[in-house]
């Protein structure tokens, strides 16, 4: 069962915020909400060290797929109730990190699915 949440993002003046896994995910599209005006998306990878930045038109669906033997995309934080100082601790996988293309902020909707 797919789990979907809507997440702030800052303005191009800004910082990036980080979009982390909540479940262990095979597939994740995010899109700008509808809820809020399109504003488009900047966003940057941690498949090449955050340093490329990507820009997408309003309402342009960004879908990351699982890939290797497992197929999953990212796994969430593991052992919280522990603290992020227990031994035990792992913190979430990051999809990516976004900002609004423009000065104004915006929402993006997350869309995490369990099966390919």
């Amino acid at each position: 069962m797919p789990v979907t949440r809507l997440i702030v993002l800052n303005g191009s003046d800004g910082p990036y915020v980080q979009i982390p896994a909540k479940i262990p995910a095979r597939t994740v599209q995010i899109v700008e909400d509808g809820s809020v005006a399109g504003q488009g998306l900047t966003v940057q990878s941690p498949g090449d060290a955050y340093l490329v930045t990507n820009t997408y038109a309003s309402g342009t669906p960004i879908t990351i797929a699982g890939a290797g033997q497992d197929g999953t995309a990212g796994l969430p934080e593991q052992n919280a109730a522990n603290g992020a100082g227990a031994f035990n601790h792992r913190a979430a996988d990051v999809y990516c990190q976004a900002r609004s293309a423009t000065a104004t902020g915006t929402t993006v909707r997350v869309v995490e699915t369990e099966t390919a």
